[in-house]
């Protein structure tokens, strides 16, 4: 009488601590209820707008920008014009009359306008230019690959986090029925239809429960911890998402994949556009290195005048009579040039084969990829398929065995373990479904 006593006593005791910690996880959860549930759709606009990496290859976007205009401004002629006033206390030279100067200041002014242009280079300045066009569009296809990237790692971090709130969720309701049954089992044993060693090993059972639960909460904690830093949400704002996981629905098969699909998408890469941009820079490096061998035509001109006061002329006057124009072409051709040029020729070559084989890796790598996601997609819904059956069967097997220990039938081990076969298979089915609508997500992606 003693221990059932004991169990009365017990069970209140065992109820204020469910009502507790319900009141506790229910403020938690109300708190950011309140909060607009944040969608799959919203954390990826927010990330990929507030993500540093991404601002920062826009960035580096602009930098490269700004090297092709400077390509471009080379390609115009170099316009200098100059204005120079010089005083002279010691000897100088009267270059009208050719005399010496001593102790006496002199003052000459002068003026004058340069223009040089290149009218040949080999195309040199032009490959540059063209090699600097192709540096944009390659820091573009990488800000489109950091954009894809992004918005795989959060789709996965959001469903991670839905599939962490369905394990919390089934492991409260897990303890609150083990408790339920801890209750009743001590009926059954001051009825004497079950023995005192069955209350313990639901004590057992009880505690393990709870360890589930704290442990399925730290995974919810970590799972929001990870989503808002990859969407760089500042610490501290609250956060709530949508039961989008429960929503989905697992039960579409994967759909065939052509390679008519997989060309589409080849053309839309961006790595595979971010490897060709790089092949024809390389291309047009090689091209720029190839004119070093070619001659190069430099035109030049200026215009200057000077005004010197050692001279009895007026002002104006020597302007006008010291005006020297000059026109110079010169065309310059290499001869030996310390095997320089042809090594860096060689060396740009090689940097276009090399070049060319990322281009053939990256169409291989991306071909392969859509192949094993179409596969790896397909394996996940059968073994969805096949957890859901499973489920199902420990789900029956769990309410006949709980009928049979409410009746005496069977004891508080088959009970404990028809339980726990339930729950791993609760936890495989969750797994499974995860893993499927993520596999599903990424083929969309590959087939958009």
């Amino acid at each position: 009488m003693t221990s059932s006593g004991g169990s009365r006593r017990r069970a209140p005791l065992h109820t204020m601590r469910r009502i507790v910690l319900t009141l506790i996880l229910s403020g938690l959860a109300g708190g950011l209820a309140a909060q607009e549930p944040w969608s799959l759709d919203r954390c990826i606009a927010y990330g990929l707008e507030h993500n540093t990496g991404i601002r920062e290859q826009d960035i580096a976007i602009e930098i490269r920008r700004a090297e092709l205009q400077q390509m471009r401004g080379a390609l115009l002629p170099v316009i200098r014009a100059g204005i120079g006033q010089d005083w002279n206390w010691g000897r100088s030279v009267d270059m009208q009359e050719l005399l010496i100067i001593k102790n006496k200041l002199t003052k000459a002014t002068g003026a004058s306008l340069n223009a040089s242009a290149a009218l040949f280079e080999g195309f040199s300045r032009h490959h540059a230019r063209l090699a600097a066009k192709e540096a944009v569009s390659a820091a573009r296809h990488d800000a489109a690959q950091l954009r894809e990237d992004l918005c795989i790692d959060i789709t996965r971090a959001y469903l991670q986090l839905m599939l962490a709130k369905q394990i919390l969720s089934h492991a409260l309701e897990s303890l609150s029925a083990i408790e339920q049954q801890r209750e009743r089992t001590a009926g059954l044993v001051e009825a004497g239809s079950q023995p005192k060693t069955a209350l313990s090993e639901m004590e057992a059972q009880v505690a393990s429960e709870k360890a589930a639960m704290v442990e399925a909460s730290c995974r919810v904690r970590s799972a929001t911890l990870a989503l808002t830093r990859l969407m760089n949400l500042p610490p501290g704002e609250a956060f709530a998402t949508g039961e989008a996981f429960s929503e989905m629905q697992a039960d579409m098969p994967v759909p065939p994949v052509s390679e008519a699909q997989v060309e589409a998408y080849l053309l839309t890469a961006p790595e595979l556009q971010r490897a060709q941009a790089d092949l024809a820079q390389m291309r047009h490096r090689h091209a720029h290195a190839k004119a070093a061998f070619l001659p190069r035509l430099l035109l030049s001109g200026s215009y200057g005048t000077y005004y010197s006061s050692t001279a009895g002329e007026s002002f104006r006057t020597q302007l006008d009579e010291n005006r020297n124009p000059s026109l110079s072409l010169q065309l310059e051709i290499p001869v030996f040039q310390a095997l320089q040029a042809s090594t860096q020729l060689k060396k740009s070559r090689l940097a276009c084969d090399q070049a060319q084989l990322e281009v053939e890796k990256a169409r291989i790598r991306i071909s392969d990829e859509i192949r094993s996601a179409v596969i790896e997609a397909d394996n996940s819904y059968q073994q969805y398929r096949s957890a859901e059956e499973t489920l199902h069967a420990m789900q029956s097997l769990l309410e006949v065995t709980e009928a049979k220990y409410n009746l005496g039938a069977a004891s508080a081990l088959d009970y404990i373990l028809a339980r726990n076969n339930h729950a791993k298979a609760v936890s495989d089915f969750l797994q499974a479904k995860w893993q499927y609508l993520f596999r599903h997500k990424l083929l969309e992606h590959y087939l958009r």
